[in-house]
């Protein structure tokens, strides 16, 4: 951030651009300086910061989307201060209501078939496809959408073997596919255009090294923190852990619905949900538990059926 706004009043106005501490800092934007603070992620941004730094505008708009991965934590607060702005602004609704502003009800990046899914799992169903999202063909690379693999193994926590062996078959099967863009020549699939999701990282260490050994070491591995803002033709999420008594930090973490999102809608064509059968019979002990895993058995369901009508493999 360069200069006081007072330097562009001759007419033709100014943008700056800062952190919470330079327009919360008098010294850096007296009070009500601005006529405009725009906050971008304003769903990972904390109510305490928000108000600090809104002295310095007239106005305030915030821009974001709550359900996408929550705020990095710094400390403790008591409620609501380290909820997040927009989390707070919303309430109990997981989209934003008229009457407070205004929601991107259309998405350009997933196919309709995917973006049904993630409406309904986190957007209250009024999230929609673009017509321009269903231009975008891929052939011989299975069904477009949300698809379910469940995997049989026992005592796994953090990592999967069995998991990341389907990651690879997934893989090969999809690499036949062919990409169909508007007003471009088809294109075979290539190993950049997939990215495997995992929620943690002894699992991404075991698929990069299982991919690596089947030949297939370019294909992007890593967490959703890695790939919040990223998009590739087919993603493929695996769990890991073999039950809900395996999970170490809960099913509320392994299973919350803003990281199951975020995983999910990377994808332009499908997303490919790799677990165990036997993750959803556990019961959870919480609250934010049983939410987790009532979003997660619905996308199971999902997933099951649209397998069943023609999966990769």
């Amino acid at each position: 951030m360069g200069g006081r706004p007072g330097a562009g009043r001759d007419g033709a106005g100014c943008v700056l651009g800062g952190t919470a501490w330079d327009f919360s800092n008098e010294a850096r934007v007296r009070r009500a300086e601005l006529d405009l603070l725009v906050i971008d992620e304003a769903g990972q941004f904390s109510l305490a910061p928000t108000i600090a730094s809104s002295v310095a505008a007239k106005r305030l708009l915030l821009l974001g989307d709550p359900q996408q991965l929550p705020q990095v934590s710094q400390g403790s607060h008591p409620e609501p201060v380290d909820t997040s702005a927009l989390g707070w602004l919303l309430g109990d609704h997981d989209t934003m209501p008229e009457n407070l502003g205004v929601f991107l009800a259309e998405t350009r990046r997933m196919r309709p078939e995917l973006a049904s899914v993630v409406s309904a799992l986190a957007y209250e169903g009024r999230l929609h496809a673009h017509p321009t999202a269903s231009l975008r063909e891929v052939v011989g690379a299975g069904s477009a959408g949300l698809l379910w693999h469940p995997v049989a193994h026992h005592g796994n926590s953090t990592s999967s073997r069995e998991e990341a062996a389907e990651v690879v078959r997934i893989a090969q099967s999809a690499l036949s596919g062919t990409v169909h863009e508007p007003g471009e020549n088809p294109r075979k699939l290539t190993q950049h255009d997939l990215i495997v999701v995992a929620p943690y990282n002894a699992q991404v260490e075991c698929v990069a090294e299982t991919l690596a050994e089947a030949g297939l070491g370019e294909v992007r591995v890593g967490t959703v923190d890695k790939f919040q803002g990223q998009e590739a033709v087919i993603a493929i999420v695996t769990l890991a852990a073999s039950s809900a008594e395996d999970v170490p930090r809960g099913l509320e973490f392994l299973l919350m619905r803003n990281r199951l999102n975020v995983a999910i809608s990377r994808a332009q064509w499908a997303a490919h949900l790799v677990s165990s059968d036997r993750l959803g019979d556990g019961l959870p002990t919480s609250s934010e538990g049983l939410a987790a895993l009532s979003g997660y058995l619905r996308l199971t369901e999902r997933g099951r059926s649209s397998a069943m009508s023609g999966a990769v493999g």
